[in-house]
């Protein structure tokens, strides 16, 4: 355990960057996890940890002992340094910097359901998507297009999700293209997520892999990525209000889908 007492040090200045600039998280192959729940969760589930800082008070807590147990390095940073490095509005007291760990979409689990989050764009719909997936029972995400997985706000939506589910990063105008390409190239079954027009869920053939397509908000999935789908399906509402956040309509396919 080291301290860290001035403002201007290096490492700080770094985690300060790493939290707003997706450019920078790109280029050095590291993200950054806040909170003591998640960064435990992320030492846990054996991700390369390159090291963690914490606020001088939480020298003896939980984060520092399991820091110490996987052998990360902890730092200590004075606490009133600790609350501008975070990006919450209440201080969280732990933040990791951790090694990206997206793999190709080849790369993926072969069976079961991927989930492909085409061009959404908030993060905290795509990290509770993330939770979604792997609660019920989900093979994988890609992230084509849209939110970096590895923004600090999709990170913490994941609820630690994120540490455990494959998942594979698309980039740039042709990520939903190029994911449906490899979709089909590896024998999965593509099916769109409409707000009304598609089948229920439960009428998803069963026993194939499948990839299961969520849109944007608030514009949905794109009309030619629509038209490469097998199928389209939807989630039936009795209410008179606007359709369902992407959140919760993907939760609710997902849930249908592994109920089959």
């Amino acid at each position: 355990v080291t301290d860290i007492v001035g403002g201007r040090n290096p490492a700080l200045t770094r985690v300060r960057r790493l939290a707003r600039d997706r450019a920078l998280r790109r280029q050095e192959g590291v993200y950054l996890v806040e909170g003591p729940t998640l960064v435990v969760d992320a030492l846990s589930a054996g991700r390369e940890v390159e090291q963690v800082f914490v606020p001088a008070e939480a020298a003896s807590s939980a984060v520092a002992a399991a820091s110490e147990t996987s052998g990360v390095p902890c730092r200590l940073v004075d606490d009133a340094l600790f609350d501008g490095l975070t990006t919450t509005m209440s201080a969280q007291p732990a933040i990791a910097v951790v090694a990206r760990h997206d793999v190709s979409v080849p790369d993926l689990p072969a069976d079961g359901v991927v989930v492909v989050l085409a061009e959404v764009a908030d993060p905290g719909n795509a990290g509770t998507l993330v939770r979604s997936a792997e609660a019920f029972g989900a093979s994988g995400v890609i992230f084509a297009g849209g939110v970096d997985p590895y923004n600090p706000k999709c990170v913490r939506a994941t609820a630690g999700s994120l540490f455990r589910l494959p998942f594979a990063v698309l980039e740039g105008d042709g990520a939903v293209d190029e994911a449906l390409i490899l979709l089909e190239a590896s024998g999965r079954h593509c099916w769109g997520s409409v707000a009304e027009g598609g089948i229920p869920p439960t009428e998803v053939p069963d026993g194939r892999p499948i990839a299961l397509l969520l849109g944007n908000e608030p514009h949905g999935l794109a009309e030619d990525a629509l038209a490469r789908c097998e199928g389209l399906v939807t989630v039936a509402t009795t209410g008179s209000g606007d359709s369902l956040n992407v959140a919760v309509a993907g939760a609710v396919l997902l849930y249908a889908l592994a109920a089959r």
